[in-house]
């Protein structure tokens, strides 16, 4: 079973290399977007911040990370799997730690931002979790599972990214 597992994980190297690349291409430009406008994010609380700005560096990293883990040889399954869990499960603890959702609801924001900032990650790091359990099972399904999350989660730091973009610009020109 390794051996058709090691082939089901070859056809999947070009996606991989692909989303790990946008990952780490996308923290770079997070850097630069916080860089154009360091004076409005250090006027802000670091809870806001915490919850709103610093996920998405994690959203891309853990592409980066998920991608890298993949891509090195011979990881056998039941470790790919055992990392993939364990590391979800710290990302919604890391979720949970940022307390976004009381931040949504301290600063009255609109229903679909919850979606954006706590519904989807959550969405995405569950069916990451589910992934791990299907790679250590060796299950058909589990790779197509990390790819769905990991786009998941790139849309979600991009879209997130870009709202903090017009944010920053909004309140640099007050």
């Amino acid at each position: 079973m390794d051996e058709a597992w090691t082939h089901q994980l070859e056809t999947w190297h070009e996606f991989y290399l692909l989303i790990g690349t946008a990952g780490v291409t996308l923290t770079g430009l997070l850097f630069v977007v916080v860089s154009l406008g360091p004076q409005v994010i250090a006027e802000r609380q670091g809870h806001s911040v915490r919850a709103f700005l610093s996920p998405n560096a994690v959203y891309f990293t853990t592409t980066l990370v998920v991608s890298a883990m993949l891509m090195a040889p011979s990881l056998p399954a039941k470790i790919i799997g055992a990392l993939l869990c364990a590391g979800a499960v710290a990302s919604l603890g890391y979720l949970v730690y940022t307390r976004a959702h009381q931040q949504w609801r301290h600063h009255k924001l609109p229903f679909l931002d919850w979606i954006w900032f706590i519904g989807l990650p959550f969405a995405g790091y569950f069916l990451l979790l589910l992934s791990g359990i299907g790679v250590w099972l060796q299950a058909a399904l589990a790779l197509h599972g990390i790819a769905v999350a990991l786009v998941l989660l790139l849309v979600v730091g991009i879209r997130n990214a870009w709202d903090m973009v017009i944010w920053v610009s909004q309140k640099g020109r007050r």
